[in-house]
């Protein structure tokens, strides 16, 4: 890899993302290694970091079992990996095995507990062999964790829940270690619990723990979820294309993008994909928290689920990378998933005049 970096980078063409293999069995514990590794190549060469993208992961041993998968999934959430692709080892048609006779594995629950969380990934410290992923929706006041790796009787603790109130509901479900041959038609709810909230820490136990399989900690208010779906997101979670995920105290939590700045062809074009998921079709407000330190207003391209191109327009804010002005446009979303895009150049998209910076948008039904 020197070599081949050293030969792009005299040659002028290095790569846009940098990939390797992690096919070993159990090569999730190299991840941080390797991925400083490669930074400390960068450095010394005096590349621009560049994303790392994982093209195959977990051995023949690993892929189809919940608890190996998930160690992978932790390793790369902790180490700034962009994305992922699990090994592609057995039958077709079987959407890499988690499904059989189309129907769901125990490791297919494994990732859709991965897809559903939504707001901001949060840090997971692992404890031996016991480690997971974690979200939080602020919006609804959501909690997603999910973990695995140990056996017996074990605990974990979940911090940050001083906005949820005096006492949080919690229910614990596990999959199991189907193997890719069986399928599992729903997780297994083990317990629905109500716990106080002491100095916004609780602490859940877990009882014969199969290292095999995966679980799912899913924390609300007493009450429940306080909105039905999330309407904030972040700009730095969302897709970001020639541009620059950057940091700031006044950012709403902490990251923004800038940088958008390219128009003219794919090379250079710029713009946000947030994808987003609504409960019903209509018309949308949606709020943008942006900043834009020049002294005339901007403009970026607004389109949604590939429609036509509009324009909004941002008022000057008086400095770049400080937050608090929002500007709102109507958006007109199907139910379930769509995408928006904000762009200073695009696709069927010629370009918009001056830059703006985005932290986040937010969408409530219009009226």
């Amino acid at each position: 890899m020197a070599s081949f970096l050293t030969y792009a980078k005299a040659n002028n063409a290095l790569p846009n993302v940098i990939t390797w293999h992690q096919l070993t069995t159990g090569s999730y514990g190299n991840v941080a290694a390797n991925v400083a590794d490669f930074k400390a190549l960068e450095a010394s060469l005096g590349i621009s970091p560049l994303p790392i993208s994982i093209d195959e992961y977990a051995s023949t041993a690993e892929v189809d079992v919940p608890g190996a998968a998930l160690h992978y999934l932790a390793a790369f959430e902790r180490n700034g990996i962009t994305n992922a692709s699990r090994a592609y080892w057995y039958e077709s048609g079987t959407v890499n095995g988690l499904l059989f006779s189309n129907q769901p594995t125990g490791t297919y629950w494994l990732y859709k507990w991965y897809g559903d969380m939504a707001g901001n990934m949060v840090p997971v410290t692992p404890a031996g062999s016991q480690d997971g992923i974690a979200s939080h929706d602020s919006t609804r006041k959501i909690v997603n964790v999910v973990f695995g790796g140990d056996s017996g009787t074990n605990s974990v603790q979940v911090n940050g829940l001083g906005t949820f109130g005096s006492t949080v509901k919690v229910v614990l479900s596990y999959t199991p270690d189907s193997g890719r041959l069986a399928s599992v038609a729903a997780p297994t709810t083990l317990a629905t619990t109500t716990y106080p909230v002491a100095n916004g820490t609780i602490t859940v136990p877990v009882t014969g723990q199969n290292a095999q399989g995966a679980y799912q900690i899913l924390v609300t208010p007493a009450a429940g979820p306080t909105t039905s779906y999330q309407q904030a997101y972040e700009a730095e979670n969302a897709t970001v294309v020639n541009a620059q995920i950057r940091s700031s105290a006044s950012a709403s939590s902490g990251y923004y993008v800038g940088g958008i700045n390219g128009s003219g062809d794919e090379r250079t074009d710029s713009f946000v994909d947030f994808l987003v998921n609504v409960p019903s079709a209509g018309n949308y407000t949606m709020t943008i928290r942006y900043a834009n330190g020049g002294t005339t207003t901007s403009t970026q391209g607004l389109a949604y689920d590939g429609g036509a191109w509009s324009t909004v327009s941002y008022p000057p804010t008086g400095s770049w990378g400080s937050f608090g002005p929002t500007i709102a446009a109507t958006v007109t979303l199907h139910q379930g998933s769509n995408v928006i895009r904000l762009a200073k150049g695009a696709p069927n998209f010629a370009g918009a005049a001056g830059y703006a910076e985005l932290d986040s948008i937010t969408l409530v039904p219009a009226g």
